[in-house]
């Protein structure tokens, strides 16, 4: 079952010669329980879906299901089942963690005893007890997002849109709020749609992305596919004994280029294919190996690459037809 289907969503801010295309025809399909990585540089687009999709804007055209529900048609239900959580969201500063959460499990309609141990449980695997006589603004930035994750899940979503959640966090406290977040994604089966610049993040979670620019996906697929089909070179890293006398590399199959700096880097077509030739190579001139490692392209590598790219669909004719 498909938890989100999208069909040529297009949205534009302003009129006339002053519009701004937003997004321009988008198609998506997630199925139920997966995380899902939405990229793209900034004015991309990301977070306009994302405030479509959960119903906070209305597109300009194009249809949207959540759940099997309209996000036209039916905002509430989609707003029953889905909970939305921001990177550098704030509350009132004078309000405590339990009051900011209360109120919006009261918004959500939950009711009383329903909110006490739903809050409760949250607070609890979130670390936020330990403060909750605290007032919002005196809190950590850290502690502060974990509040703003804690919202977001108050109504136990089956949809989870994650915009930047963990901008601003030093590493130890992002990394136990994507833990709990990963946690929560396998107990519940949870469909979650990530956007973050922290592209380790994002390959971490998900095994699927999409990449858009300009309004429009110019990627979507499995991470391991986009990167495979994008031909971009592997690297081999050696750690010798010598570094001298290494011009014979150059010789071999599948070798682009080579460079000494902190170890041994080659730059190859494809590491599994050559780091065979290449250790015969050093045996046979009585080189030895320390330590090696092949390196595949990294997601940023990936999404650098796709972003370069210049859009196949003429932006022009593409106006025209509307």
């Amino acid at each position: 079952m498909h938890a989100i289907e999208v069909s040529g969503i297009r949205k534009v801010f302003g009129e006339g010669s002053h519009a701004t295309w937003a997004l321009s025809g988008i198609d998506l399909r997630i199925r139920k329980g997966q995380a899902f990585g939405l990229l793209g540089p900034n004015g991309a687009g990301k977070t306009t879906l994302i405030y479509i999709l959960s119903t906070l804007l209305t597109p300009t055209s194009g249809r949207g299901r959540i759940l099997g529900y309209d996000i036209i048609r039916d905002p509430d239900e989609v707003k029953k089942r889905t909970g939305v959580c921001m990177g550098g969201t704030y509350f009132y500063w004078d309000l405590r963690p339990r009051e900011i959460l209360n109120y919006f499990g009261r918004l959500y309609g939950l009711d009383s005893s329903t909110r006490k141990r739903n809050i409760d449980s949250l607070m609890k695997r979130l670390g936020i007890h330990r403060f909750e006589n605290k007032e919002f603004g005196l809190l950590s930035t850290g502690m502060r997002q974990k509040v703003a994750v804690a919202k977001s899940l108050l109504n136990d979503p089956e949809v989870l849109f994650l915009d930047e959640p963990t901008a601003g966090l030093d590493v130890g406290v992002a990394l136990e709020v994507r833990n709990f977040i990963m946690d929560l994604i396998q107990e519940r089966d949870m469909t979650v749609i990530l956007t973050s610049h922290h592209l380790g993040e994002v390959e971490q979670m998900c095994r699927r992305i999409a990449i858009i620019n300009q309004g429009r996906f110019v990627e979507e697929g499995m991470i391991k596919d986009i990167r495979d089909s994008l031909s971009i070179p592997d690297v081999i890293r050696l750690c010798l004994e010598k570094y001298t006398n290494l011009e014979f590399l150059e010789r071999i199959p599948g070798v682009i280029h080579y460079g000494v700096s902190d170890g041994l880097f080659i730059t190859v077509d494809s590491g599994r294919d050559t780091i065979a030739p290449v250790l015969a190579a050093l045996k046979r001139r009585r080189i030895a190996v320390k330590d090696v490692e092949i390196r595949k392209p990294s997601l940023e590598e990936v999404f650098l690459t796709v972003v370069g790219r210049k859009s196949t669909i003429p932006r022009k004719s593409e106006e025209g037809a509307r």
